[in-house]
């Protein structure tokens, strides 16, 4: 019978700690509700790792302040995803290895550095989440690519070296249609079945260039986030994050996903249904709702 994990996307999200409605106030720092969420959920993702490299520190505190069979996904650093990085974040012993036209950029993407510094790179990103891989609290590494990333071949080649360079479960979230199209969905999850990838299904609103919510378990894990269906701000050039993400689910679409996830969880040893429609407490009240429904 497959183990459910059900969290949210953060737990240090601006707008839920100013909402107020879930941590009481008298919790003044993250490593405070840390250990507050963990008694309501037994797992949570990491969104900071996106934006700046991990410290080793940070995570053997995570260890220390969670019961035992909590899980951290960590969603992973800009640049192994094909984003924009800024050179700011790059730690220092990593700047003075970059190709010397690169150190005097603001920013640079993954394709302009060499194999041989990604690979430290990557390492070095690995190394800091280590306590969480050597406790095993660690439930999957997130690889969130971007809208413009296309079905190639180049990329898959990518995911094949991801997976020959780190351990544990690697979940890879597509959101260009083409990977998900009719005429190509068979092929990308047998790719995935073949690289021990773990599929991951988003749920979002159906725009032009958007994917399908379709579920699929690629490997032990069924993993499905969701990132609320807020149309109108989807389609809003330059609509901020928080906007984005407003949108709290209907009691009757958390049903159809129970069904959705019962149908394809015997499939599965773990499932996780990570809720990031991370505005005030609509993830919250969502991944309350999701795990009395499954509980009945």
């Amino acid at each position: 019978m497959a183990i459910y994990h059900i969290g949210t996307c953060s737990w240090t999200e601006k707008t839920l700690i100013e909402d107020g409605s879930f941590y009481p106030p008298q919790l003044k720092n993250p490593a405070e509700r840390l250990n507050f969420y963990a008694q309501h959920f037994n797992t949570v993702e990491v969104d900071s790792t996106f934006y700046a490299f991990p410290a080793e520190r940070n995570a053997r505190l995570w260890v220390e302040r969670t019961p035992s069979s909590f899980l951290f996904n960590i969603k992973s650093f800009s640049l192994f995803t094909f984003h924009k990085t800024s050179l700011s974040v790059i730690p220092q012993f990593l700047k003075e290895e970059l190709p010397e036209r690169l150190q005097k950029r603001p920013h640079f993407y993954l394709a302009e550095v060499p194999e041989e510094w990604l690979k430290i790179a990557l390492s070095a990103f690995l190394s800091a989440i280590n306590p969480l891989q050597e406790e095993n609290k660690l439930g999957y590494i997130l690889f969130q690519f971007p809208p413009w990333i296309e079905k190639s071949r180049e990329t898959m080649e990518y995911l094949s070296w991801l997976r020959e360079n780190i351990k544990g479960t690697l979940a890879i979230e597509f959101r260009h249609h083409s990977w998900l199209s009719e005429e190509n969905r068979d092929d990308t999850f047998c790719f995935l079945r073949k690289e021990r990838l773990a599929y991951t299904c988003v749920d979002e609103p159906q725009l032009p260039w958007t994917v399908p919510p379709i579920v699929e378990v690629t490997t032990p894990e069924l993993i499905t986030r969701f990132h609320g269906r807020n149309k109108p701000a989807w389609e809003k050039k330059g609509a901020p994050v928080e906007e984005k993400f407003a949108y709290l689910y209907q009691e009757e679409e958390l049903n159809r996903w129970k069904e959705v996830v019962n149908k394809k969880s015997p499939g599965a040893e773990r499932v996780f249904l990570m809720f990031n429609n991370c505005f005030r407490d609509y993830a919250i009240r969502n991944a309350k709702q999701m795990k009395l429904l499954l509980a009945e």
